[in-house]
């Protein structure tokens, strides 16, 4: 009976190759397990590769927007705060003019009113001084304003004025000789140049500036759930493209295993094959 030397070669050959395909398909499964991504070179998918860069990229940015948008929303809360601060000193000023009206008020008592009437007045100035993030609260010298954009094309935004939040400009209304002017310099304006209407008009007054920043919040704050929203939207369909199916790739990862082996064990015999071949043409020379 004839003896073929090159049927054991060619599986031999044959098991070597589909050891070494199979390996890499294990290899490539098992780095896709352990990084979480589906696409690991530009040549797994090129197409789906491109547009999760650019997903990638507006993720980025729409953080970035989000972050400013967030900045924004302290800023206008701060000033809310001053304000509503601001209103309070003004309701307690109208309440010392109409205390110093009373014809019970003594000459002392009305040197009380006017010694803590002084007193608010030093508040109202130091809340025009307040800053955030080293920008002034209430300066109408901050470029008239900012804008604060809220979306990542910068086609859309809210607009915080500062100048229209300026509690100087807004009391000084209020009155002929005003709450600020050269008076506060000098320290002359008094709690009887003031009426009671003046003081509803100055409340007044700041109750509308708040209503303004309370809406500029209210603006701010739904522009950050929507670019919340659009964030996770988008790292979702990210996602879709970028991380792997772990359940799939399981079940591809023990197929490329047992195929390793197969292949292996395939190899393996093919091998002792050859061995056996050689083994019985030295013995039959030798005789």
């Amino acid at each position: 009976m004839a003896i073929t030397l090159g049927g054991s070669s060619n599986s031999s050959s044959f098991a070597a190759f589909q050891l070494e395909s199979h390996q890499k398909l294990l290899e490539k499964s098992l780095a896709r397990l352990s990084s979480g991504k589906q696409i690991l070179n530009a040549s797994d998918d090129p197409g789906n590769l491109a547009v999760s860069m650019k997903l990638q990229s507006a993720i980025t940015v729409s953080q970035a927007v989000g972050t400013n948008v967030s900045n924004a929303l302290s800023f206008a809360e701060t000033q809310d705060g001053a304000l509503n601060t601001a209103g309070e000193i003004v309701t307690r000023m109208s309440e010392l003019r109409t205390a110093y009206d009373s014809p019970t008020a003594s000459t002392e008592d009305k040197g009380n009113y006017e010694t803590e009437f002084q007193g608010l007045r030093v508040s109202l100035d130091d809340l025009m001084s307040e800053k955030f993030n080293d920008i002034s609260l209430f300066s109408a010298t901050q470029s008239g304003g900012m804008t604060v954009y809220t979306s990542s094309s910068g086609s859309s935004g809210v607009g915080i004025d500062m100048g229209k939040l300026d509690l100087p400009a807004a009391l000084r209304a209020a009155s002929t000789e005003a709450f600020y002017g050269t008076d506060n310099a000098s320290g002359d304006a008094s709690l009887a140049d003031f009426s009671a209407s003046d003081m509803d008009t100055a409340l007044s007054n700041v109750a509308s500036l708040r209503a303004e920043s309370g809406a500029v919040t209210s603006r701010l704050t739904f522009a950050q759930d929507r670019l919340s929203s659009s964030q996770v939207e988008l790292e979702n369909a990210y996602g879709r493209i970028m991380d792997v199916d772990i359940a799939s790739e399981l079940v591809n990862y023990t197929t490329q295993s047992v195929q390793v082996y197969a292949a292996a064990a395939m190899l393996v015999q093919a091998n002792m094959n050859m061995m056996i071949v050689s083994d019985l043409l030295t013995a039959g020379m030798r005789k």
